[in-house]
């Protein structure tokens, strides 16, 4: 067995890998290190960064990515579309994942694996910077190391994207899988209803899916109450903590709460 250090490690993908339950802090525009410190020292594993529906400035995402791993967390960033541009680049400023919003077809998620692989699984390009902590790295052993640490997240949230499921989880470089309730709400014809029953039942057949490939995936409803939260564990769900919720969410509530004894 090799006793060399690791080139790239991503802990949210170990953790998984082994089982674990792993928690993901959603963050839509707050790209500050209070935001990465207070998430790792208050049990989060994993950062998604929103950028389906925000505009970041690349320095600031850059830094963001890197004070993450640098705090133990595994950023990994939501992307529209499955091309080169987005994709390499965001992996090449410090993402250890990246989230395919409107995941539908296994097209996609053929284009999303080419694009973050490096050859031969890929073809991404080559460059040493945040990806591997700007430290001197042999090539060859960076580019095996990483394309096993990346993690490739789908987030359906349409029906088609229900439908072409099993078609795009079988794909070998899946690892996770999440879900977009609002949207695919909205496409089933319930507006504004996550948890409308055909809407529920749309995420679970999806969940089946994976949990059949034991691939990690979040629950349809997240849980209320730590004895939901077990029976979901004991299901083999493993995603948890706000990967749907925005952090002004989070802030709302905590804010809220401070104030309720004057009201």
């Amino acid at each position: 067995m090799s006793s060399e250090v690791p080139l790239i490690t991503n802990p949210a993908k170990n953790l998984l890998k082994s089982g674990e339950p792993v928690f993901g802090f959603n963050v839509f525009e707050s790209l500050r290190p209070s935001v990465a410190k207070i998430a790792a020292q208050t049990g989060y594993n994993m950062m998604l960064v929103e950028n389906e529906h925000v505009l970041h400035n690349d320095e600031t995402l850059t830094n963001f990515l890197v004070i993450a791993r640098d705090n133990g967390l595994s950023p990994a960033v939501t992307v529209l579309e499955p091309s080169r541009h987005i994709v390499s680049r965001v992996l090449d400023a410090g993402a250890l994942g990246i989230c395919l919003s409107h995941a539908e077809t296994p097209a996609q998620v053929e284009a999303l694996a080419r694009w973050m692989k490096y050859a031969p699984a890929g073809e991404r390009g080559l460059a040493m910077g945040a990806n591997v902590d700007y430290a001197e790295a042999a090539a060859a052993r960076y580019c095996k190391e990483a394309n096993e640490a990346t993690l490739l997240i789908l987030k359906i949230e349409s029906w088609r994207g229900v439908e072409n499921a099993e078609a795009m989880l079988s794909n070998e470089w899946v690892d996770a899988v999440v879900f977009g309730p609002g949207d695919l709400a909205a496409k089933m014809g319930f507006h504004g209803e996550w948890e409308h029953p055909e809407v529920v039942a749309a995420m679970e057949h999806v969940i089946e899916i994976a949990l059949s490939r034991n691939l990690p995936v979040e629950p349809a409803v997240y849980p209320k109450d730590r004895r939901e939260y077990q029976r979901q564990r004991e299901r083999g769900i493993q995603l948890f903590g706000s990967f749907r919720s925005p952090e002004y969410n989070l802030l709302r509530q905590a804010a809220s709460q401070a104030m309720s004894i004057y009201r």
